[in-house]
């Protein structure tokens, strides 16, 4: 088996996903952050220590000589941001937010609140840069990825007010049985198969006793933005015209802050090849019988979770 060597240097981005108590991913309107406001990620494995088994027999010579070996508890995790998304600190720690008084309220701040730390459930990656000849492969820019796919117990460290940067503190630790399976995001790309050249999620999905994935990627990493938004993300899909049988118009999504999310993929629902997608603002699609479909887009140059329509009805 050939393998892939790589140098990860510096971390570009983060992103953090809500879960819920059960470690599973809570779908809704707040779900997931990215930010680049990062500086550092440090990760030490808490073990249970080695067990000795050693006996000396009658004539003081080793009769038993053996070890258990150390057991991984967990991962205990520092993260040093540089800049504050309450938000962010929210999903990692389960601090509540501070609002303010706007037509349409935003998070401007956090409280630290007694047994917060007990609320917090989260997944987390990120992504570093690759230095020398793991930079690129065919031309194409790689990184490295990590996954923590559960983390509990974060909590807000010291903060230091003072003439220069006030930089801040989350730490956790990660749990096993992580429901994350392989992901609600895509985070590599295909490489053989019907995907082929197409971005996609984890080959295989966490096993129950994983605390952290690694790998090299060709997927640039997803797009920031200042505040949570939702996954799965929104797609609009419509009739030509109010006719249920007709062609259904898709319209393109923007990314954060505006970004475009082209080039795309297109999955109709209903068992036609994946549509590859360069331009807008819309796209047509006409369903060849009728029935019920979801319609799924997704950017192919970075990290991000799938766009979803809602349910379509053909007739």
């Amino acid at each position: 088996m050939a393998s892939v060597c790589f140098a990860p240097i510096r971390v570009p981005m983060i992103r953090a996903t809500k879960l819920d108590a059960c470690g599973s991913v809570v779908v809704g309107a707040c779900s997931t952050v990215a930010t680049d406001g990062i500086i550092t990620v440090e990760q030490t494995g808490e073990f249970n220590d080695r067990q000795d088994f050693f006996t000396l027999n009658g004539d003081g010579l080793p009769c038993i000589t053996d070890t258990s070996p150390p057991i991984l508890k967990w991962i205990n995790v520092t993260i040093t941001f540089c800049r504050v998304d309450p938000e962010l600190v929210n999903m990692l720690t389960g601090e509540p937010l501070v609002l303010n008084d706007a037509a349409s309220p935003q998070a401007v701040g956090f409280r630290t609140r007694e047994g917060s730390a007990a609320t917090s459930n989260f997944a987390f990656e990120a992504w570093s840069r690759l230095s020398g000849s793991s930079n690129c492969s065919g031309n194409v820019v790689q990184y490295g990825y990590f996954l923590l796919p559960w983390m509990v117990e974060g909590t807000v460290g010291d903060i230091t007010l003072q003439n220069g940067v006030a930089n801040f503190t989350v730490t956790g630790r990660t749990h096993n049985n992580s429901l994350w399976g392989t992901g609600p995001y895509n985070v590599l790309v295909n490489e053989t198969g019907a995907n082929s050249g197409n971005p996609g999620p984890l080959l295989t999905a966490i096993a129950n006793n994983d605390h952290r994935h690694i790998q090299v990627t060709k997927l640039a990493p997803p797009i920031t933005g200042c505040g949570c938004v939702a996954e799965p993300l929104a797609l609009t899909v419509a009739p030509t015209s109010g006719a249920a049988a007709t062609p259904r118009v898709l319209t393109v999504p923007t990314g954060p802050g505006g970004a475009s999310t082209l080039p795309a993929v297109i999955d109709w629902g209903d068992g036609t090849a994946l549509q590859q997608v360069t331009v807008g603002p819309t796209v047509n699609h006409t369903y060849a019988a009728p029935g019920t479909y979801t319609v799924r887009y997704w950017p192919k140059n970075y990290s991000s979770a799938n766009y979803v329509s809602a349910l379509i009805t053909v007739s």
